[in-house]
């Protein structure tokens, strides 16, 4: 999987120089990153999705979706629907037994309510 940190930097016009300066990440660590020769650490996918303002799946290149979606983005009846299923997730299986992300990714993926 091929992440878009290259793609982001020259999207902004930014030099390797530029994101060390703006982020304090070395360029030739961040080079190695954009061609995928070392890995960053969570942290620093976080900072440099906050840094490109975009979610940090979309960074890494697990989703195509460049805007983060909030509860705000709901209408009334996905924000219940929402609210139900969170709820019923967090009664019925102890902390940390389940992955709430994976299982939202299968859903959407599944293509059970297309829009």
């Amino acid at each position: 999987m091929k992440n878009r940190l290259k793609e982001l930097r020259k999207e902004k016009d930014l030099t390797l120089d530029e994101i060390q300066n703006q982020t304090g990440i070395k360029r030739g660590t961040y080079s190695n990153y954009e061609n995928g020769i070392t890995e960053p650490k969570i942290d620093t996918w976080q900072k440099l999705a906050n840094f490109f303002e975009v979610p940090t799946e979309y960074l890494i290149g697990i989703t195509n979706d460049r805007v983060t979606l909030t509860v705000n983005d709901l209408n009334p009846a996905e924000e219940d629907a929402y609210k139900r299923i969170t709820a019923m997730l967090s009664e019925d299986y102890p902390k940390g037994s389940i992955s709430k992300n994976k299982i939202g990714r299968l859903l959407a993926d599944e293509g059970l309510w297309e829009e």
